[in-house]
Formats: C-alpha cells, structure tokens, sequence
C-alpha cells in the first residue's frame, strides 16, 4: 500500500460483462484474479504486463489476460475484459473501450 494507505489508482470494472466475467470464475481462479486487480491498484505497470496499443495493456493471471487500460492522469485503471489465452484472446479489444 501507499504511505497513506491507499491505493494510488482506483481499479473499476468497465461494465457489467466484465463483473459477469469474475464472477464466473472458480474459487482459487478469482481469488489470484481479484489479488491480481488489487495489484494493479498499487503498481499499475507491473513487471510482464505489456503495452497492447496506446495506454491499454494486459497482464498475466496463469491462463487468464487482465485487458485494462491506465488513465494517469486521473489515477483511475478500467479493467475491460478478462479472458483465457487463446487465438481470440485479443480480438475486438479496441472496442473494450469505447
């Protein structure tokens, strides 16, 4: 945590798919999945994300994809999907957040 024991970026859900998404997940899945979101919180960059396009990224969570994008300017992380590693994994990820 920070000196002032908050976090130093707010971490939202973009909608309600991607709560839906969490939600579904088996216990020991979202319980990494939920310390990962805190984390980012914290370190909004950490060590092995990756730049996707602009000030979206991803970070790895096992099989799982954190797609979130960083507005530092506000201080604000908006997860816009969570996803298992696959072929489509990144397709459609421009339309996460419009």
């Amino acid at each position: 945590m920070s000196a002032a024991g908050s976090p130093r970026y707010a971490v939202s859900l973009r909608s309600r798919r991607v709560q839906k998404e969490l939600d579904a997940f088996q216990e020991p899945d979202y319980r990494r999945l939920i310390a990962a979101l805190r984390e980012l919180g914290e370190q909004p960059r950490p060590d092995g994300c990756e730049k996707l396009y602009d000030d979206v990224y991803r970070v790895r969570v096992g099989v799982w994809r954190i797609i979130f994008r960083v507005d530092d300017g506000q201080h604000r992380i908006e997860v816009g999907g969570i996803r298992r590693r696959s072929e489509r994994t990144y397709k459609g990820i421009e339309d996460l957040f419009r």
